[in-house]
């Protein structure tokens, strides 16, 4: 599908009822699945949409049924996606998503895919929506500028507060390139005490465009995880009971810190998202754990990693340089290789050598008070 152009009204009502798929086998439906939302949503005329819905049910791409409707004491008739439609809207969208556009944005224009437009700082932008604009522009050009910046809900109060990070140039790229890219889960994985937590709190202090929930493991059984983002999509103007089929349409992301022994309520929460997060072209999900987690725990695979649903990026040991940049002085060799070959380069340890808290060195290690004590000495052998 080259030409925007060669879109039919039949695909357009096929990519609006996928919106609608995950509510299908509810008790009481929606206005917008009924001939009269579709006729508001799709922009198309009631007696063109009876034709065109009733040539959509003959060639089986979707159901018609009477359903009670919110609003309405008689049940209407109402659409949903058949196996084979869903199939169809699959590549309608893998077709329709390359194609290019003029997008005009604070008096620049440049060409930009619809899929990419989807993924933009535009809540209300989606592809039918880019559709109807394109109809009626003379010139084929959005001008977002028409449409105002998103207002961005960021709920990160629990992150830690990060002053510095070091040598870790290399994971932020990855992160910077995952944003941008379609993976949508990222694992950060590292021993406890490398930064995974501060790596991803900075990257959400900068992050821009995107509403952000950050959820704090340590703290939060996976009921009251679900507690925490059914709040967090009211806040963002979702009202809904069924809160996985509705992050797949936010413009997001979440991030689960901290994942290591987690309850199995929160493992089944994350691995149904897995199960279904391929109908999602905008939500991002960030899990900060550790390398040791129990395959029992984790809710996805190798095979999960190999079909790009997610990405692994491990945090190494820091090198001499930035552990010397940490400790803040010019210490000798020898002493050095000492201090790296206890604490294993953890940014951590080093930072807790740093401020001399022999106390919590001695919980979060098995050292001995003689061993710390060393270190607290070689700390001290500097070359001035």
């Amino acid at each position: 599908m080259s030409e925007l152009s060669s879109i039919t009204y039949k695909q357009k009502i096929l990519l609006y009822l996928n919106r609608f798929q995950d509510k299908k086998d509810r008790t009481e439906r929606s206005e917008d699945v009924t001939q009269k939302g579709i006729v508001e949503n799709v922009g198309l005329s009631r007696s063109h949409s009876s034709r065109v819905l009733k040539e959509l049910v003959e060639e089986g791409f979707i159901e018609e049924k009477k359903s009670a409707v919110k609003g309405h004491e008689k049940k209407l008739k109402t659409y949903y996606l058949t196996s084979k439609g869903i199939k169809k809207t699959q590549n309608i969208f893998s077709e329709i998503s390359n194609v290019e556009v003029n997008l005009l944005e604070e008096g620049k224009e440049k060409k930009i895919s619809l899929s990419d437009l989807e993924k933009g700082e535009h809540p209300n932008m989606d592809i039918l929506t880019a559709l109807s604009i394109l109809e009626e522009s003379d010139n084929k050009t959005i001008n977002l500028d028409e449409y105002g910046p998103m207002e961005v809900i960021k709920r990160n109060e629990s992150a830690p507060e990060v002053e510095e990070l070091y040598g870790r140039e290399k994971e932020s790229d990855k992160i910077e390139e995952w944003i941008k890219e379609d993976t949508p889960i990222l694992t950060l994985l590292g021993l406890k005490g490398y930064g995974a937590s501060s790596l991803a709190a900075r990257f959400v202090e900068n992050l821009e465009g995107r509403h952000v929930l950050w959820l704090d493991l340590k703290n939060l059984s996976g009921k009251e995880t679900e507690k925490k983002i059914s709040t967090f999509l009211k806040e963002i103007g979702v009202e809904t009971e069924n809160i996985i089929p509705e992050l797949f349409y936010q413009k997001a992301l979440l991030v689960f810190d901290d994942y290591y022994e987690v309850d199995d309520k929160l493992v089944r929460f994350l691995t149904q998202i897995l199960e279904n997060i391929e109908l999602s072209h905008t939500l991002k999900i960030m899990i900060t754990g550790r390398k040791g987690t129990p395959v029992y725990e984790r809710f996805y695979r190798l095979k999960d990693v190999k079909a790009g649903l997610v990405r692994e990026v491990e945090l190494s040991p820091l090198d001499e340089k930035n552990a010397q940049n940490i400790l803040g002085s010019n210490i000798k060799k020898k002493a050095l290789d000492r201090i790296m070959m206890f604490t294993k380069g953890s940014p951590l340890l080093l930072e807790l050598l740093k401020e001399g808290k022999e106390e919590e060195l001695c919980k979060l290690t098995p050292w001995e008070k003689e061993q710390i004590s060393l270190l607290m000495y070689l700390k001290t052998e500097t070359l001035d």
